[in-house]
This record gives structure tokens, C-alpha cells and sequence, in this order.
């Protein structure tokens, strides 16, 4: 004989704030009066986050069955349902099936997470005020937009970077590897209650030190700084590279030093010491590239560093008789590079002389 599945329900709303949800602790839920004989189950087939959370309690031939939470019910849990949990009471004699839609309401119990605890990036010393240097981004978990969005920003704040609302972090002032090895700053990501995630931006110079060529330009300063782009076109056409200015310095009487990395046509470094020497080797067809954009007078040296094999001369008639005053006495020293042979441009672009006092 068939026995009709007509079930009763009265709901239990009985909410309590539990881990900053609105939910129900181990408790009923749901009361439902079932005919003898009808057996019952709780499904879930669209969303089995929901199952979890709740469990049907019926004992055969008993009239009265319960619907409890398992665990405390958390709107965040099933975002995609935008904090509704559905579910549904089946018969099993008739297949007769009763949906239900339990609405949690959100609370702001999550903080925005960075994907990331560091975010490590090297750039270009050369990048234009503006350009994008890195974009971070934080997650809050709660479901409501007023509890998930999220207003970044870096703390302190710098002179150097700034950040738009979406987390880009952008060049305010133009960056010096030359003051500091790299940038370092750290950020966070706030919510409407000030619930807050941080982490750390470490901004470091893209090139090897151990890459870059240097070469000393006598025309001024602020003309090469200007002519960045056009000073790059110069040195490729006549080192046949691909060249990326780094920097531009200001050298000796307010003159140019420029930095550069080049590189093969496939984007392998050229060692300095062979750029050096593609440099030498094509002095004449470089220096009438660097004239096309510069000037007929422009002309180049290699910048080679420090030559530690000098010789010190001192001029001992200036000094001598030797003045004291308080028990000191100052010689006056001209260092002088042995390599007298190199070109002029190239030993001032060296360290060729200069004038030093030894206290005694």
C-alpha cells in the first residue's frame, strides 16, 4: 500500500554569532513531522560545500525528524552562492522532493591575504616616472563586496613609488641603483573595518654590475641624459649590438658617463671585455654615429676604473720647509697613470690624475 509523503516543517531559526558567522552550533535546524512508514534524505547536489554543513537525523516509523548543522555555518564557505545554502528533504517511497534555501547573512570576519609574501622585481634604472613596477593583489574572503574590497597602500609612505587602487605600484621619481643596491618597502591591504594584510616589495636593478660598460662622453651632461634614446641608436649602429643605457652620470666638468649592457641579436650578454674591445676596434665608425645625434665635436673614452699601478709624485717644493701648526703637516700629491700612450679622452675617462692630502 502506498504511503503519501506529506512532510511538515517548522524552522528552527534560532541563530547565534559563532566565529564571526551568522550560523547554528550543533544544533537543530529544522523540525519536520513525517507520516509512518516514509523514509527521508537530505541531498545537495548542486553544492556539496553546503552538505557538509548539515545532516538529516531520522529513525525509521518515527514521526518526527531533524535537520542539525554540523559544524558552525559560514557564509564564505560557498561563495558562489553568494552566502545561500540550498538544499533539499526527498521521500524515498514517492521521490517527492522539497527544496529549501537557507540564507546566511555575511559578517566581516576575514582579512585581505597577499598572494604573496614578497613580491621581488627588477627593473630597468632607466624606467620612465609612471611606468608600472610591480602590481600586488590580496584576496579578502568574505562573499560581500562591502567586506571584500580591499584599498592598498604602502606604509610608510615613499617618495619613490606610489600605488593605484587596483594594487599597480608606479615610479613617482626616477629610481638610482647608484645610492642603493635595491628598494625595499612594505604594504597592506585594508578593509572596510581596518582588518589588514601585509607583505613586502623588493625593487633591485635588472642588470649585472659585472655587464656594464661605461664610457666617458665629452659633451654635457643634460644633453646625453636627453638623448637617451638616440645615444642607445648611436652605440648599436656602431658596435652592431643591441645596447640598453642603464644610467647616465654626470663625470668630470659637468661631461657624460654613460652605462650600458650589450647584447647579441638572440638576447645573450656580450662580456664587457669584448665590447671593450669592439669599442677600440671601431672607435672612428662610433664616434661618427654618436656625432650624427650629439654634435661634430662629440667624442668617447672607456671608462676603466681605478688603475692601481700609479706613481706618486711629490712635489716636496711646494711643501717644503713643512709648516706645523698643532703637530701636522700637509703634502700636496699628484697621482699620475703610468699609461701615458692612451688617448685623452680615454685616460680622463679613467682615473688620470688627481690631487689627494696625506695628513702626517
Amino acid at each position: 500500500m502506498f504511503t503519501p509523503c506529506r512532510v511538515w516543517t517548522v524552522l528552527l531559526l534560532g541563530f547565534c554569532f559563532i566565529h564571526g558567522s551568522w550560523g547554528i552550533l550543533a544544533s537543530t535546524l529544522e523540525l519536520i513531522t513525517v507520516p509512518r512508514g516514509v523514509s527521508l534524505t537530505l541531498e545537495s547536489p548542486s553544492c556539496l560545500a553546503c552538505r557538509s554543513f548539515l545532516e538529516l537525523h531520522h529513525i525509521p516509523l518515527d514521526t518526527l525528524a531533524t535537520v542539525i548543522t554540523t559544524k558552525p555555518l559560514d557564509a564564505d564557505i560557498v561563495t558562489e552562492y553568494n552566502g545561500f545554502f540550498p538544499y533539499s528533504i526527498v521521500c524515498l517511497n514517492s521521490g517527492i522532493i522539497n527544496n529549501r534555501t537557507l540564507g546566511l547573512k555575511d559578517i566581516n570576519d576575514n582579512a585581505p591575504v597577499f598572494e604573496k609574501d614578497v613580491y621581488s622585481v627588477e627593473v630597468s634604472q632607466l624606467l620612465p616616472v609612471g611606468s608600472l613596477v610591480v602590481k600586488v593583489k590580496a584576496i579578502d574572503a568574505d562573499v560581500t563586496p562591502v567586506y571584500n574590497t580591499v584599498t592598498y597602500n604602502i606604509n610608510p609612505p615613499s617618495d619613490t613609488f606610489e600605488v593605484t587602487a587596483d594594487g599597480s605600484v608606479v615610479l613617482k621619481k626616477p629610481l638610482n641603483f647608484a645610492m642603493t643596491s635595491f628598494y625595499s618597502f612594505n604594504m597592506t591591504a585594508k578593509d572596510i573595518d581596518s582588518l589588514s594584510g601585509t607583505t613586502t616589495v623588493i625593487v633591485s636593478d635588472e642588470i649585472d654590475t659585472r655587464d656594464v660598460v661605461e664610457i666617458y662622453i665629452n659633451q654635457p651632461f643634460n644633453v646625453v641624459k636627453n638623448k637617451v634614446h638616440e645615444t642607445e641608436r648611436a652605440l648599436e649602429m656602431g658596435l652592431e649590438l643591441l645596447v640598453k643605457i642603464r644610467d647616465v652620470s654626470r663625470g668630470r666638468q659637468s661631461n657624460a658617463v654613460v652605462s650600458f649592457i650589450a647584447r647579441q641579436t638572440n638576447g645573450t650578454i656580450v662580456p664587457p671585455e669584448d665590447v671593450k674591445s669592439n669599442l677600440k676596434n671601431n672607435k672612428q665608425r662610433i664616434r661618427t654615429e654618436l656625432q650624427r645625434v650629439l654634435g661634430p665635436k662629440a667624442d668617447f673614452g672607456i671608462v676603466e676604473g681605478l688603475d692601481y699601478n700609479l706613481v706618486l709624485y711629490v712635489n716636496l717644493g711646494v711643501v717644503i720647509p713643512f709648516i706645523c701648526i698643532g703637530g701636522a703637516a700637509f703634502v700636496f700629491i699628484r697621482v699620475r697613470s703610468r699609461e701615458r700612450s692612451r688617448p685623452e679622452a680615454e685616460r680622463r675617462a679613467s682615473v688620470d690624475s688627481m690631487d689627494a692630502a696625506v695628513h702626517f
